[in-house]
């Protein structure tokens, strides 16, 4: 997993919305902060809801010590050098400004590449060989000249992108707030925080993670092959950070916010039968027995369309309980 460079997430404290919107508006053109604050104000009203009878309310309030990783992310955005989204498109920000005309094709991809790897320099071999592979040494040496230069000059600061010995390298004086860095740091994080039992944390950073992630890092167009395996990893991962964090929100009987997360995580995976279990279990404990059954016929036509199977005996059975309008 790759280390953030932002603050410490325990350091943040919550600031009502005004005050996000400071000189710059960078928290207001920031897509993904707009988005982690709603999901932290929405996790704050789930939790704020005292215990009732009904069983789609929250199960108990926030620790008092617990820090909304939401304003903490905000807060780290606004403060970076450079802020650069790529899971909802790439948009980069030097300061407060936002870098528009951003170059396309490979200058793109190029640039994308250099972002997530700019711990350390990559060389001009491997450039080279990475995004010219069919093409002589000459070639390519001229190509990626070109490419940089493009890189460089719609940077609108020429000293982002530097040179050494060891190659080219993505370089500020301060920091650099990058969401992939981000949604992997916070999935880390509810991992933790959900193996020390804590669940009410591995939710909020589970959820940050989720909200972080809008699109996949690249569409597999010719010119981002090189990103496609790191697009993979990434869209696996929100796949691991869905499925748990639907299943702690069952846990917990937040039955209309698992459901959300669920819906979702079939966007990923259709063919998954724990997520439509889950599903029917949420609408027949909502009341909604024939969404649930709904949900059984979905299953099974995913499953023959793509797979040529049936749903397993375990999905089966809740189908055939709920359609007795027994409790599940």
């Amino acid at each position: 997993m790759t280390q953030a460079p932002t603050a410490p997430l325990t350091a943040a404290t919550p600031s009502p919305a005004s005050d996000l919107a400071a000189p710059g508006g960078l928290a207001n053109i920031l897509a993904a902060t707009r988005m982690l604050l709603g999901a932290w104000d929405a996790t704050l009203n789930q939790w704020a809801t005292p215990r009732s009878n009904s069983a789609d309310t929250a199960s108990r309030h926030p620790p008092e010590t617990a820090n909304p990783p939401a304003q903490a992310q905000a807060a780290a955005a606004m403060q970076a050098t450079l802020s650069v989204q790529m899971l909802d498109g790439l948009q980069i920000w030097v300061g407060s400004s936002q870098v528009l005309d951003l170059p396309r094709g490979k200058a793109r991809a190029l640039l994308m590449y250099l972002l997530l790897h700019r711990r350390r320099p990559t060389s001009r071999a491997r450039l080279c060989n990475l995004f010219w592979p069919e093409a002589d040494a000459a070639a390519a040496r001229n190509n990626l000249n070109v490419v940089l230069h493009r890189v460089r000059h719609q940077l609108h600061d020429p000293g982002l992108l530097q040179c050494s010995d060891d190659g080219y390298q993505i370089v500020t004086a301060g920091e650099i707030w990058l969401d992939v860095e981000q949604f992997e740091l916070q999935a880390g994080l509810g991992e933790q925080a959900d193996t020390a039992g804590l669940t009410a944390q591995a939710i909020a950073h589970y959820e940050v993670a989720a909200t972080l992630y809008r699109t996949d890092l690249v569409d597999e167009s010719e010119h981002e092959r090189v990103l496609v395996a790191r697009s993979q990893l990434l869209r696996d991962r929100l796949n691991q950070v869905l499925g748990r964090l639907s299943e702690l929100r069952e846990d917990r009987g937040d039955l209309h916010g698992c459901l959300r997360t669920t819906q979702r995580h079939l966007g990923l995976d259709e063919c998954n039968e724990t997520a439509h279990r889950r599903l029917m279990r949420c609408y027949a404990r909502l009341g909604q027995p024939q969404l649930a059954e709904r949900q059984y016929r979905q299953c099974m036509a995913m499953l023959r369309r793509q797979l040529g199977l049936n749903p397993d005996a375990e999905t089966t059975a809740l189908y055939r309980c709920i359609a007795r309008r027994e409790a599940v």
